[in-house]
């Protein structure tokens, strides 16, 4: 008997692989990719999801899609990784997911390895940081890198060195976390992970070998200052606290420590004004502080609630041409 659709899933491998501005290395890559899968898997599906590009990539993909079976295309009008990523792992068919660089910067064993360990975990991540040499781009990027993993791993507690490498995904798990993200979120990947801590998903990290194919299409500047800016609006609830805290308990403690003078002293009034003002102040603002973090963290609840409220919305939708399709497909 044929398989069900649900048993050809579980049997499935599905590469998601984002791709804007990338023609000249579309085709070669994708077929070297399309031979490493076709000694990994009796069945899989590379997506290649275009996003705003604006030379040749849509032609040489589109040739793809028609040229090979398991290559399907993917279009977004406008560039934007998260919103790819998202596309592609709603489309995918496969119950393992790997979400590949087009630039094979990644070392492809990680492909098979992911397979592998998929069968235990829910989340396999790729580190360029678990290791001494194995990240092999130029020492901006590297050091840009530890930064911004470090700023990762300070506000939110993560136990992963690197959020922002190749991963491979159960289709089942992270599809019900895709729209508690921002589609357009600049940190997308990062986000989807810290998403997928929270609940519980088994996460495994492997270390793998990160070589520069080509210079980055966006300036280091540019890249790092948008990055930083959806990182910290993501985490303002944890920033807040952090800051709001120890001004409010400052202020606390000094009123404390001015009022115990007072009392112990015959001199009218307090011994320094201002030191009072100051106290005051350090209270105050704390307690704005504390205020705009708890509101912060009702915003971002809010946030997943709309997230969890468009996906419950998309699944009542009633399929449009699938029937269709699945019986021109026999």
């Amino acid at each position: 008997m044929p398989e069900s659709v649900g048993e050809m899933a579980k049997t499935m491998v599905s590469l998601v692989i984002p791709i804007h501005n990338e023609a000249p290395r579309v085709w070669g890559n994708t077929v070297r990719l399309r031979e490493r899968l076709r000694s990994l898997a009796e069945d899989f599906e590379i997506i290649l999801v275009e996003n705003g590009s604006v030379d040749d990539t849509h032609g040489i993909a589109e040739a793809l899609a028609e040229r090979y079976r398991e290559v399907k295309l993917l279009t977004l009008p406008e560039a934007g990784l998260g919103e790819a990523l998202k596309l592609g792992f709603k489309k995918a068919l496969g119950e393992k997911i790997v979400y590949f660089p087009m630039d094979l910067s990644v070392e492809p064993e990680f492909i098979a390895q992911s397979l592998r360990l998929l069968d235990e975990y829910d989340i396999v991540v790729g580190s360029k940081r678990l290791g001494s040499g194995l990240d092999g781009r130029p020492l901006s990027r590297r050091l840009a890198s530890i930064a911004f993993h470090g700023l990762v791993r300070g506000l939110s507690g993560t136990f992963l060195s690197d959020t922002t490498c190749a991963k491979a995904y159960r289709g089942s798990r992270v599809r019900g976390l895709l729209d508690l993200v921002p589609s357009g979120s600049r940190v997308f990947e990062t986000e989807l992970l810290l998403e997928a801590e929270k609940k519980g998903l088994r996460i495994k990290e492997v270390p793998v070998r990160v070589v520069e194919r080509r210079r980055s299409r966006q300036p280091l500047g540019a890249k790092v200052r948008s990055k930083l800016e959806d990182l910290l609006s993501s985490r303002l609830d944890v920033l807040a606290l952090a800051i709001g805290v120890p001004v409010f308990a400052s202020g606390i403690i000094w009123l404390i420590i001015l009022a115990a003078s007072k009392l112990v002293s015959s001199q009218a009034g307090f011994l320094n004004p201002y030191s009072f003002l100051t106290s005051m102040l350090l209270v105050i603002s704390g307690f704005q502080i504390i205020f705009f973090g708890l509101l912060a963290n009702l915003i971002l609840q809010m946030r997943r609630e709309m997230g969890r409220a468009a996906r419950s919305d998309e699944a009542e939708e009633p399929p449009v041409g699938d029937a269709d399709e699945e019986d021109g497909g026999h």
